[in-house]
């Protein structure tokens, strides 16, 4: 740079014109292309940073990280989602993709599109959560808005069984089935409304995606159910409802469980905090709480939710996820939580008529959970304290992290 500023433009007698005209234009030249050069190497070198800082704000787990987390991640999604992985997803999983990302028809509320001559929907809204976090309590009642399609099963799977093939992307497809010949069949009557995937594991089970795709992975999971929902529907309203972790993994253990001793329950606890450990020596708590959740009961993982609630707000913007707490629907004095649901799905609020058989109810799950831990109790008695313990210092750091992520103190539960 400094070069230049030798260079003389002035007359100078002991110089001849040309060669003072050629120190010129060479003076001149050289300015102008390592201005070039610099610019060049600034944009690059921004963009070097961007692609280092990005996955850095994703996967840091440190407490200090948080706020910058939060101020980031919340104020709009990052949309990590980007070519590397929409490539992988192509790769992995070209059927999905290339027969589900369409235009879907604009008279209609709900994600539909034709296919030859025949409609065919997608889900407008995804309800998750984890095994006894009560998804189906609130979906059976979702399903008491006129607006919200009734006659489907729950919990299809489709992601957790993502398929690799056209026969598996049409199994989906004909789940929807009912609903598609509905509203085409009544385009007008039917244009408002809408039809849900309830599938629990849409929250979680994001290593069925590498197991399925045969995705040998070391380190981290190339790309998670957010990925894939957010490409084939970027408009999607998307549910989730967690429980206090502890109480989760306790009741998810009884339920599921061959040994259901408390002995036995703190024992396997124990083991499974050591692995989770030792995972996150060598890997983030992304791929730790995916790989090792997903596997033996108690599956410890599935309640890590900041994990996995992390990873759809890297994607989706906050407008379009909705997350609620087990025990504020399980014990709420009225209905305004269900209310607060059918405005997140832009649907219009119930009557009060119509929500009075569920204020002050015990829940499906609800009376489910208390049978089957009465049963547990008079034969095993409880659990141990010690194991009580264990779990909540275990999960409270992921709870603080959770809670200041979400800005919001009632993800703390009992830290």
């Amino acid at each position: 740079m400094n070069i230049c500023l030798l260079c003389r433009f002035g007359a100078d007698p002991l110089i001849p014109w040309g060669m003072m005209e050629l120190n010129r234009q060479f003076c001149l030249g050289f300015f102008v292309a390592t201005c070039l050069l610099l610019g060049l190497y600034s944009y690059t070198n921004n963009l070097f940073l961007r692609e280092l800082a990005i996955p850095r704000l994703i996967k840091s787990e440190e407490e200090d990280d948080l706020t910058m987390e939060v101020s980031l991640l919340t104020e709009k999604p990052m949309y990590a989602a980007d070519s590397q992985i929409w490539i992988r997803m192509q790769q992995y999983f070209p059927e999905v993709i290339g027969r589900l990302k369409r235009d879907f028809l604009p008279e209609y509320k709900n994600p539909c599109f034709l296919e030859g001559n025949r409609t065919r929907c997608l889900p407008y809204f995804y309800l998750g959560g984890a095994p006894k976090c009560g998804t189906t309590d609130l979906w059976f009642n979702l399903l008491r808005h006129p607006r919200v399609f009734k006659n489907i099963v729950k919990e299809p799977h489709f992601l957790k069984n993502i398929p690799k093939t056209y026969s598996g992307t049409e199994k989906y497809l004909n789940h929807f089935d009912t609903f598609a010949k509905w509203v085409s069949g009544d385009p007008y009557g039917a244009a408002k409304s809408v039809v849900g995937d309830g599938s629990a594991s849409t929250l979680w089970a994001n290593y069925d995606i590498v197991k399925k795709a045969g995705i040998q992975t070391e380190g981290e999971i190339p790309f998670v159910f957010a990925d894939v929902i957010h490409a084939i529907h970027p408009k999607a309203k998307v549910i989730f409802i967690l429980r206090d972790p502890t109480n989760r993994t306790i009741s998810d253990y009884f339920l599921f469980s061959r040994d259901k001793s408390p002995t036995h329950f703190h024992a396997k606890v124990v083991q499974k905090i050591e692995w989770f450990e030792q995972c996150l020596r060598s890997r983030s708590l992304k791929s730790c709480a995916n790989v090792l959740g997903s596997r033996d009961i108690p599956r410890l993982g599935i309640s890590v939710y900041i994990a996995h609630i992390r990873e759809w707000l890297r994607v989706f913007p906050k407008d379009q996820v909705l997350i609620l707490r087990t025990e504020d629907w399980h014990y709420h004095e009225d209905t305004n939580l269900l209310q607060d649901v059918f405005k997140f799905l832009d649907i219009e609020a119930l009557p009060e008529s119509n929500l009075q058989p569920i204020k002050k109810k015990e829940t499906l799950n609800e009376i489910k959970s208390k049978q089957i831990t009465q049963r547990q109790s008079n034969k095993h008695g409880d659990i141990l304290p010690k194991t009580r313990k264990l779990l909540d210092e275990f999960y409270a750091p992921y709870n603080k992290q959770l809670a200041t992520f979400l800005k919001d103190k009632r993800f703390l539960w009992n830290t």
